[in-house]
């Protein structure tokens, strides 16, 4: 009995000196457990966490409407630059044939009053107008087929927002190309009109050159049927 005293007084005596001991070695051990922990936390920052989302919002016909929806975007925006550029053309065009008309005009209103040198200097500054009218339709028609295919990517971005449930994104391409048509539409009108005026003053210059020829040739036959006389 004694003995189990003396073996349980011991294990008492070293419990109670663990104790007091624990806190030391706690404390010794804290300065490298804290930044262990706060390097933990911040690995845990670093790893993306996926949220919780609605099923439909992943599925293959939502990322189909948002891929047609940013298509959509593009071609709009293709067919504004163009639609822009076109116009642009359209309208340089228009102004270097009224140059022209105008041009004519003054060509017409001369016949019979300029001599032959005047009447060359008149027609090569005609001559130059024509050639930048020439070059300016060129270009708006090079342009013209640009627009042409921004149209039909536009119309084909529509017709697949369609399809894959994006209405509004179909509704808006579909207006938007309605607009652009009707844009354009309206100087090409502008255009045809002056290249109408274009060909009028051209007919008339000639009927008057024509004429201006004829009374010269008439002349000579008057004077040498009133000596006849």
């Amino acid at each position: 009995m004694a003995a189990l005293r003396s073996w349980l007084s011991r294990g008492v005596s070293s419990f109670f000196r663990y104790r007091q001991r624990a806190p030391v070695v706690a404390k010794r051990i804290r300065p490298w457990h804290r930044p262990a922990a706060f390097g933990f936390g911040a690995a845990l920052c670093a790893v993306p966490i996926a949220q919780k989302s609605e099923p439909h919002s992943l599925s293959n016909d939502a990322l189909m409407r948002r891929a047609v929806s940013l298509v959509t975007d593009s071609t709009s925006t293709f067919l504004s630059q163009t639609t822009y550029a076109l116009i642009e053309e359209i309208t340089e065009y228009t102004k270097a044939v009224y140059t022209l008309i105008s041009l004519y005009r003054q060509y017409t209103s001369l016949l019979g009053k300029m001599n032959s040198q005047e009447e060359d200097e008149v027609w090569q500054v005609i001559i130059g107008a024509r050639v930048e009218m020439t070059s300016k339709q060129q270009e708006y028609l090079r342009l013209e087929t640009t627009w042409m295919t921004a149209v039909g990517l536009s119309e084909m971005a529509a017709e697949a927002a369609y399809h894959t449930g994006a209405d509004q994104a179909s509704v808006t391409a579909r207006s938007h190309i309605q607009l652009v048509k009707s844009q354009v539409q309206e100087v090409r009108q502008l255009s045809q009109k002056a290249e109408t005026k274009l060909a009028e003053a051209q007919t008339e210059e000639l009927l008057q050159k024509t004429q201006e020829e004829g009374d010269e040739r008439a002349e000579p036959e008057q004077e040498a049927y009133l000596r006849e006389d």
